[in-house]
């Protein structure tokens, strides 16, 4: 018996377009992935959202952190200087295990970041504080060639930059209340291994904080006024802080008169940074910021990855 197959009438066209489409229908569909979105002035760069408190700093709230959202916190503190290359090389060890201890008895749901501000000194605020004030008993000339001698000195030797250490602690928490819990108890740590150390902690205000950012977006001279209360809920304090513009180049930016660029470290083997490392840096007088981003883990993750990671 013969079979005789009927001609197919469609076109080549046609044919081409349903095999196409059974070849679709085994896959996945794409999902369209979520434009960036551009900042579009310079107050909508500044990394935080708002000020919830005369001390405390709203990040970025609605933030995936293992399985649970919360919002992060952040809480800044001045270290007062702290002369460590002046000390016997026995101090400096001592020294250092202290500041291991603290690193070592932190708490791992939060993060610890050192920086370092290497910026021009403020001339009203070192007059203000160095200078020697006239008194009108017939000795101000004498006080005036010694404060042009200290003039000349901060010139001269530090080409009037100086250094200021921050710690900038960041807790993840659900409200305010139980990120001012968070701050307590690290706060008690932090004071316990600064005093050990020989030095204290000075938590920032929201206008100090305010200030710092101005130093270094703008210009230490630059004098702002303190925000108010309701400036803050407002969020418009950025306004006192940012920089008149941003461009970003390939691999350099620049904001207001300056030009700037940003290096990152890479840290390769712990026994290799040597603990003067920073007051190298420091030691430039070059305007410069330098961060240390501490992140920790449970001590149980930590002894994994050292067994993982350490030679058999």
């Amino acid at each position: 018996m013969l079979f005789i197959k009927e001609k197919d009438e469609r076109s080549a066209r046609a044919v081409d377009r349903e095999r196409e489409a059974d070849l679709k229908k085994g896959q996945r569909k794409k999902t369209p992935k979520a434009r960036r979105q551009i900042k579009r002035t310079t107050i909508q760069t500044m990394p935080y959202e708002s000020f919830v408190s005369n001390y405390v700093m709203l990040n970025r709230s609605n933030v995936k952190v293992g399985k649970e959202t919360c919002n992060l916190y952040s809480k800044t503190y001045l270290v007062p200087d702290v002369n460590y290359m002046s000390l016997t090389k026995d101090q400096q060890d001592e020294l250092m295990q202290q500041y291991v201890g603290l690193l070592n008895g932190y708490d791992n749901s939060a993060t610890l970041q050192v920086t370092l501000v290497n910026t021009k000194i403020n001339q009203d605020e070192f007059e203000a504080k160095m200078l020697l004030k006239e008194q009108h008993d017939g000795l101000d000339r004498e006080r005036q060639e010694f404060n042009q001698i200290l003039r000349n000195k901060i010139t001269e030797t530090k080409k009037g930059i100086h250094c200021r250490i921050y710690f900038t602690v960041t807790v993840p928490a659900v409200s305010l209340d139980a990120a001012n819990n968070k701050f307590f108890a690290i706060e008690v740590h932090l004071l316990s291994c600064m005093n050990g150390i020989g030095t204290s902690l000075i938590a920032l205000t929201a206008n100090e904080r305010v200030r710092l950012m101005a130093d270094i977006l703008c210009d230490v001279n630059t004098p702002i006024r303190p925000a108010t209360m309701q400036e803050f809920a407002r969020q418009s304090e950025k306004m006192l802080c940012c920089p008149d513009y941003f461009e970003f180049k390939k691999d350099y930016f620049l904001y207001n008169n300056t030009y700037a660029r940003c290096l990152y470290v890479k840290r390769i083997d712990c026994d290799r940074l040597t603990d003067n490392l920073f007051s190298s840096l420091v030691e430039l007088n070059l305007s410069l910021i330098i961060t240390h981003n501490i992140e920790f883990v449970e001590p149980a993750e930590a002894q994994r990855s050292c067994s993982a990671s350490s030679p058999t």
